[in-house]
């Protein structure tokens, strides 16, 4: 398929007809149709059946569309590249974060960064883990910020800052536990909400119990830390999270105590293998290591 006959087929899925994909790409039906024609020529299978005036995605076209749908983004962001260049304006700084970690510390950051960089464009994705670590090895994204380290070979990484996971529970009455610390064999007896085993610190916890020789009780499992710490405050038991999170929500209806044996918790900044950071890129880290320093 050449380019046109992808912008065709995209338009076509988007709106289910050719007269309303013609409007859209600002051509004529029949350009639609010749176009989409000589798509189904080269493919060899058809797209798209004909339904009440509406043009209806086969199997096949359905097996496509993901593949088109990240191409389409895709150029989409050189579209915007383009323009960028051509006017004379910055290209954005790509950060890529996970979603705990854009609630109180980004912020804080940005207000860091933009005393050095007032005007540049800035573009934010929360994503977890694994999805960050792939983006910057596609180099799509400046930075990336995440919890843990996963080693890759087109990645470069660098310890920011360093914390402990850490129990958060309600603080429901005066007469509340007020001590500073708990074992984790004895938040095992209970349910408690923790962090799904595909997150790295999840698994850096589950590997800590299996080598206590414990399994914990059946409770809420979340995917992010700052879920865990919402359900925690709003009474549905202890949360198992990281500080960084945990000094996002201190206050007092929130009790924070570190989890023994200590387990530290590590965020680092990726960045693409082999490539030298920029001004901006290097200010930013500077300016997030800053804010989690004295977590």
């Amino acid at each position: 398929m050449r380019l046109k006959h992808i912008e065709v087929f995209n338009a076509i899925m988007l709106t289910g007809s050719a007269s309303a994909a013609a409007r859209l790409l600002h051509v004529s039906q029949p350009a639609i149709t010749q176009a989409l024609q000589h798509a189904e020529l080269q493919l060899g299978y058809a797209l798209f059946t004909r339904q009440r005036n509406r043009l209806v995605a086969t199997r096949e076209a359905q097996a496509l569309y993901p593949e088109v749908q990240g191409l389409m983004s895709q150029l989409e962001s050189v579209r915007r590249l383009a323009l960028a260049l051509g006017s004379g304006a910055d290209s954005p700084l790509r950060i890529l974060i996970v979603p705990s970690l854009a609630v109180h510390a980004l912020p804080a950051a940005l207000q860091r960064f933009r005393k050095r960089h007032p005007d540049m464009p800035v573009s934010i994705q929360t994503l977890h883990t694994r999805e960050i670590v792939r983006a910057i090895a596609l180099q799509e994204g400046d930075v990336g910020i995440v919890y843990g380290s996963l080693p890759h070979p087109a990645l470069h990484e660098e310890v920011v800052a360093t914390g402990r996971l850490v129990c958060v529970s309600p603080v429901a009455t005066p007469r509340a536990d007020r001590r500073q610390t708990v074992a984790l064999e004895e938040l095992l007896r209970a349910p408690f909400i923790r962090i799904d085993e595909r997150d790295p610190l999840g698994a850096m916890l589950a590997d800590q119990w299996t080598r206590l020789g414990l399994a914990p009780r059946a409770g809420i499992t979340v995917q992010t830390h700052h879920i865990a710490m919402v359900l925690a405050e709003q009474g549905f038991g202890p949360a198992i999270i990281d500080s960084f999170t945990a000094r996002a929500g201190q206050g007092d209806r929130l009790h924070v105590r570190t989890l023994l044996p200590e387990v530290p918790v590590e965020v680092r900044a990726l960045l693409p293998q082999g490539q030298r950071s920029t001004r901006p890129v290097a200010d930013f880290i500077a300016a997030f290591r800053a804010v989690t320093a004295d977590t």
